[in-house]
């Protein structure tokens, strides 16, 4: 069938913008396909929502469009976003007619996104996301032209004061300078960076550099593709410099926390670098991560063994343990690559306890799809934006209707794991098991031939039972022989971790962190929390870099 897709997309585009400005709820909801989404992130309400299905998108919008006051939809013709017409994702045979556009609404300008599928005669939306990109009165203003101001004011009366200083804080932070809304960050470590160099040498991303990107300042192109980390350390401290954040580091809030209703503003007291500073910010974002404090099992004995317990948190290298037996408890993304780095240094054994399924995928596969989701010829804004418009419920289903192809594109390394004792799960894909559980994967990028090989072997289906005072004892009753026990067993949630901070009678009203609600959001991530004043921000830096705009939506005119 020739499509014309330029022509296909500008009717529908033209069709869905009459009804939208006119506030034709029954028309709009025609232009969507049955089983269609609506994204909505801020248009229409101060939250992000995801609607499936003709009804629940036709009550949302009766109650919702007249008051949105869509205006001037337009196509946006820039690099990505002009319309184009194939795959709707890399495995499925089901084309689509995308592109991008342009609006106005009742509190300022917005951005959209659209994928028309062919069914009965008709081309209809299967999803079409609009998002706020700008609010009136605090669009975000060019470098040149941003207000110096003068640190001391910053530093003194912060409207919101940010608790984390890595990628997400720091993005956060830049997007407020450039919206003109004066932030502060405070940061536990004494440098910014020290997340990263804290942690073991051989630590580097897994996803490529493009999807990584700080906002406004791409790496260049000599970047490795899969960045280092001293190399992200010495980045994040350079873009403190190169956007001329307020940063406090060695410094953290103290217990605890009060809350203003009448006047809309915190009073929290921060131990900078031993002194104490009372500020009065009207928004605390918590940036620390979606994880908390590590987690360690309680497990029976630990003070008879006589060798070294560490959570991976600790592991700074495989260098000292060479030599040494070392169990590794934990089969996800941190244990494979302690288990690679702990080989690769001479462990004379290394042991992966393994107590559930795990999903694994080759670091090259991923890439690959990782560099067709962010290809470098087209801007970092532009991929995010198609990023976003691709609600996670239809990428569940994409990744039920894929599984076994990507199986069969795995086989060979799920078979060598299987034969060396290792439970592949299946049934949930990358995209699933991270927004739901941040757990539960990993992508390979060398562990699994290294288990394959016997180097790593794996003790599956068991937990540690007790400790002698050479050994650990499984829940099976057998015993394995160690120096070093090495806990990759994750993070407690943040919420609980910032329970130490704010009170269990603040702490209370927040929701969940993390995860998804049923309609396929983030719970509690760049969205009202239960608590006014109170927001979390986590995720990968594509999260930080496209969810931090939308901050400030949730303010609700902040500095009015």
């Amino acid at each position: 069938m020739m499509v014309d897709y330029p022509q296909i997309a500008s009717s529908w585009l033209k069709q869905f913008g009459n009804f939208l400005e006119s506030g034709d709820v029954a028309s709009t909801v025609s232009c969507i396909h049955a089983g269609g989404y609506l994204r909505d992130i801020l248009v229409f309400t101060w939250n992000n929502r995801c609607l499936h299905g003709h009804s629940k998108t036709a009550a949302y919008l009766g109650d919702t469009l007249a008051a949105a006051a869509i205006a001037e939809v337009k196509p946006d013709l820039r690099a990505g976003l002009a319309p184009e017409y194939g795959p709707l994702t890399d495995h499925l045979p089901l084309r689509a007619v995308s592109g991008g556009f342009t609006f106005t609404c009742a509190v300022g300008l917005g951005r959209g996104y659209f994928s028309l599928v062919y069914a009965n005669g008709e081309w209809k939306a299967l999803v079409v996301m609009l998002k706020l990109e700008d609010i009136r009165g605090h669009e975000e203003i060019a470098w040149s032209d941003v207000r110096t101001g003068r640190r001391e004011d910053i530093e003194a009366n912060p409207q919101v004061l940010i608790i984390g200083g890595g990628q997400t804080g720091l993005n956060v932070a830049a997007r407020f300078k450039r919206m003109g809304i004066n932030s502060l960050v405070v940061e536990t470590n004494h440098r910014i960076g020290d997340n990263w160099r804290k942690r073991y040498p051989t630590l580097a991303l897994h996803s490529p550099r493009k999807m990584n990107s700080m906002l406004y300042q791409s790496y260049p192109r000599t970047w490795p593709v899969f960045t280092p980390r001293d190399k992200m350390a010495g980045c994040l401290e350079q873009y403190v410099q190169s956007q001329d954040l307020v940063v406090w580091t060695n410094s953290r809030p103290l217990p605890h926390p009060t809350y203003d209703v009448a006047a809309k503003h915190w009073t929290v007291v921060v131990d900078r670098a031993g002194e104490r500073v009372t500020l009065t910010p009207a928004h605390i974002v918590v940036a620390a991560g979606v994880l908390g404090a590590p987690r360690m099992p309680n497990i029976r004995d630990k003070a008879l063994f006589c060798g070294t317990t560490l959570h991976s948190s600790e592991y700074h290298g495989g260098k000292s343990f060479a030599g040494k037996r070392v169990v590794v408890v934990g089969a996800g993304n941190t244990a494979a690559d302690l288990s690679q780095d702990l080989t690769f240094h001479g462990a004379r054994s290394v042991t992966m306890v393994q107590r559930s399924g795990t999903w694994v995928v080759s670091g090259s596969s991923m890439r690959i799809l990782m560099e067709r989701m962010y290809p470098e010829e087209l801007e970092v804004d532009v991929c995010d934006l198609m990023t976003m418009a691709r609600p996670l419920e239809l990428m569940r289903r994409v990744d039920k209707a894929t599984e076994a192809q990507m199986m069969e594109q795995e086989k060979e390394t799920h078979r060598g794991l299987r034969e060396a004792g290792f439970n592949i799960t299946s049934g949930k894909g990358f995209l699933v098991l991270f927004y739901e559980k941040h757990s539960g994967f990993w992508l390979d990028f060398g562990c699994a031939e290294l288990i394959r090989s016997g180097q790593v072997t794996v003790k599956q289906g068991v937990e540690i039972a007790r400790f002698t005072e050479d050994s650990v004892v499984f829940t099976d009753g057998s015993s394995l022989e160690a120096d070093v026990v090495v806990f990759a067993t994750s993070y407690e949630s943040i919420c609980d971790t910032m329970r130490g901070v704010f009170g269990d009678s603040i702490m209370d009203q927040v929701g969940p962190v993390w995860g998804v609600d049923g309609e396929g959001e983030l719970r509690g991530c760049y969205r009202p929390t239960g608590h006014p004043g109170l927001w979390f921000a986590a995720g990968e830096f594509y999260q930080s870099r496209a969810f931090s705009k939308q901050l400030v939506g949730g303010f609700s005119l902040l500095c009015s």
